[in-house]
């Protein structure tokens, strides 16, 4: 059997004129969970090409791959065979003309045009997501930049254990930050608010203008609120046991917990909200701030819910924008985004996307912010991943009485009895914990989460650090100010070679700042793509009511001020 699989081919109509504004997907289903071979947007002449080897693949495949080819229309299956693709399948493919053009095969072939056949295009041509049609999708905010070059095996290695990476390896303390630790768990959160691509796959180079965002991308907690009382009603109460359906659910058995199903499951908007122990507590403390809120306006006002759920998301949308992102960047840079954003130019009128330099690269910055422990209570500190009784666990899991967060040991909730602990630095160094992953077997290059950020970013296409930083018109830094020059070296690589984005955000970050947040390259991206998606968001404050101030009490931060420590003192009533 090929260690390379490769389905090709070309859609046309029946009069043989190419068909144009389709999605081609190729899935592998066998009985394990089927892996996603690829998905583009068919060129202007019909042709498509979809590969994957199985080493990246990372999953054995149970003899001939059973191969199965998609074609998508707006959201609506076309064309859907079984190819045998061992290790190659080419396809002639006739698919109906759509009754009469639509808008979007109109654009997609100007664009397509305007473009060529380059598989790095920008969002103009951006076709439908089979599942979602109509949800925001990712994009490049840099799209006319080239794709950095840089061999595979080499940014596989670069991440795991024992590697330059690993800040074991490095003769200093591990440095820690002036952030609260609580801040990385925030901008999880917040990530998990605004993403969602479960398409997306480390096996093959992968074409932004066919992935979707499963998650809305605008900051609107749907992470939280599902779709509503009314279409996710397993999220909330429910009259029939005496409940109140405008609460939200959370464990009935006395524990500060997410509700779960007899199986533990949680039973919350988004999965991955439950991955680990710190998630899954804020995602309660969220869950309890919005029932907070309905006690505080009362159960017995008009239209309870939707001015909870309004309050909430405004007062969020103030965290993100007042303490969030002044936090984690350059202060100056989100002055600057806050009075006229430069690349990530979305308006109100223009669907928005998520940028992959922000998605695939310059957000996962948080990564080098995770301790290796946390204290977590007076009696309770433990590594975050992993078995026995040092770990809090592998995630997806109710936690114990014992391991319950109190805030005050993550966030500074101005108590003089307790310092919370720090992040740590933002530098281009990692937690031994983070390269070594328990759930994945160990020396596989994924069970490395810097490995994967490197090459998820490969992937991608995205740009060399050095390439952005040279489009937002700053002077880029050099391998030698990055320390890349002697990774570089040290792994027989080509001197020029620029470096990957997600590395140079990260040690950009330790030269600007010591690791307290991050620098012009790393700020500008983060800070346009949050800034804009809450500028865009036609409900959010900032559209709606522009002068409005914070209502909720806030005891830490004061009148017309709100920070998340009011926001987990509002909503668990932390001392």
């Amino acid at each position: 059997m090929g260690d390379e699989f490769t389905v090709s081919g070309r859609v046309t109509y029946g009069d043989g004129v190419a068909a144009v504004g389709l999605t081609a997907m190729a899935v592998d289903a066998d009985s394990s969970p089927d892996d996603p071979l690829g998905a583009m947007a068919v060129r202007p002449d019909g042709s498509f090409e979809l590969s994957a080897s199985q080493a990246d693949l990372g999953e054995p495949q149970e003899g001939t791959p059973e191969t199965h080819l998609y074609l998508f229309r707006d959201g609506s299956l076309l064309h859907h065979q079984e190819v045998d693709a061992n290790p190659t399948a080419t396809v002639e493919i006739t698919v109906d003309r759509p009754t009469e053009p639509s808008m979007d095969d109109m654009v997609d072939a100007m664009c397509n045009m305007h473009h060529g056949m380059s598989d790095q295009r920008g969002m103009n041509n951006t076709p439908r997501d089979p599942f979602h049609p109509g949800h925001g999708r990712f994009g490049r905010m840099f799209p006319y930049l080239e794709a950095a070059d840089h061999d595979v095996t080499f940014l596989q290695e670069l991440g795991k254990p024992g590697r330059p990476l690993d800040e074991t390896t490095h003769d200093r303390s591990v440095g820690e930050s002036s952030v609260p630790a609580g801040f990385a768990i925030l901008g999880q959160f917040i990530d998990h608010d605004i993403t969602l691509d479960p398409l997306s796959s480390l096996a093959q180079r992968n074409d932004p203008d066919a992935l979707r965002n499963f998650r809305t991308p605008h900051l609107d907690l749907d992470s939280v609120y599902g779709s509503g009382p009314e279409t996710s009603p397993y999220l909330y109460e429910s009259p029939l046991q005496g409940g109140n359906h405008e609460r939200l659910l959370v464990a009935t058995d006395g524990r500060p917990d997410v509700p779960r199903n007899s199986e533990a499951v949680a039973l919350i908007g988004d999965h991955r909200n439950d991955e680990n122990h710190l998630i899954s507590q804020f995602q309660y403390a969220m869950l309890e701030f919005h029932n907070a809120i309905i006690e505080w306006i009362g159960e017995d006002c008009k239209d309870a819910f939707e001015h909870a759920n309004q309050l909430a998301r405004w007062h969020y949308h103030w965290i993100v924008l007042e303490e969030f992102l002044p936090t984690v960047c350059d202060p100056d840079v989100v002055d600057d985004v806050r009075e006229e954003r430069h690349h990530y130019t979305i308006g109100q009128s223009t669907e928005p996307y998520l940028p992959i330099e922000f998605a695939g690269a310059a957000y996962r910055y948080g990564h080098s912010q995770i301790r290796e422990q946390y204290q977590v209570n007076e009696n309770t500190e433990k590594a975050l991943f992993g078995h026995g009784d040092d770990a809090f666990g592998m995630g997806f899991e109710a936690p114990s009485a014992e391991d319950a967060v109190d805030w005050r040991y993550l966030f500074d909730l101005k108590d003089p009895a307790v310092t919370p602990q720090r992040a740590r630095a933002t530098d281009s160094l990692m937690s031994p914990d983070l390269l070594d992953l328990p759930f994945i077997d160990s020396g596989d290059w994924r069970a490395s989460l810097a490995s994967r950020n490197l090459v998820r970013g490969y992937r991608l296409g995205l740009p060399s650090g050095q390439a952005i930083a040279r489009a937002m018109g700053l002077d880029p830094l050099s391998n030698a100010e990055l320390g890349f020059d002697e990774i570089l070296d040290a792994h027989d690589q080509h001197p020029d070679t620029e470096a990957p984005l997600w590395y140079y955000v990260l040690a950009e970050a330790r030269v600007a700042s010591g690791g307290d947040h991050l620098g012009p390259v790393g700020s500008r991206i983060v800070a346009e793509t949050l800034v804009g998606l809450i500028e865009s968001d036609p409900s959010s404050f900032l559209t709606v009511q522009p002068g409005w101030t914070p209502s909720l009490p806030a005891p830490n931060s004061g009148h017309d001020d709100f920070s998340v420590a009011d926001l987990l003192e509002f909503a668990l009533g932390e001392e």
